[in-house]
């Protein structure tokens, strides 16, 4: 959003605090090549356009199906979704399972993006 500095008063305006850094912002960046990129959508979302190389595993079968899927809990996972939201509940729960090395990647647009990927179509 761009403000207009001539509408706001001069005395007493202060900046907005900055924003907590999640951890979709800084993963990416550093991802081991063995990390699995996980999208938490619902298999038709993952099938209308997802991350080269992810995995479709909805969220509501997370719990159940992870353990099955990764079952080694240092295994590096990167998570997303249309929004963020169910990748970072995706990410609250398989931490608390035990998983070390999760994160919240985002928007698959994005995630592709900073990966250098292509969102793919189908399988």
């Amino acid at each position: 959003m761009l403000w207009n500095s001539t509408l706001l008063p001069a005395e007493g305006f202060q900046a907005p605090p900055e924003l907590p850094m999640h951890d979709h912002e800084a993963a990416p960046a550093g991802l081991p090549p063995e990390a699995l990129l996980l999208d938490v959508r619902s298999y038709s979302e993952f099938m209308s356009g997802h991350v080269e190389g992810a995995r479709c595993l909805p969220l509501p079968r997370l719990m159940e199906d992870i353990v099955h899927l990764v079952p080694d809990p240092s295994l590096p996972i990167v998570l997303y979704c249309s929004s963020g939201t169910r990748a970072e509940q995706a990410l609250r729960q398989l931490r608390r399972m035990g998983y070390l090395h999760v994160s919240n990647g985002g928007t698959p647009q994005h995630l592709a993006g900073r990966l250098g990927r292509a969102v793919q179509r189908g399988m």
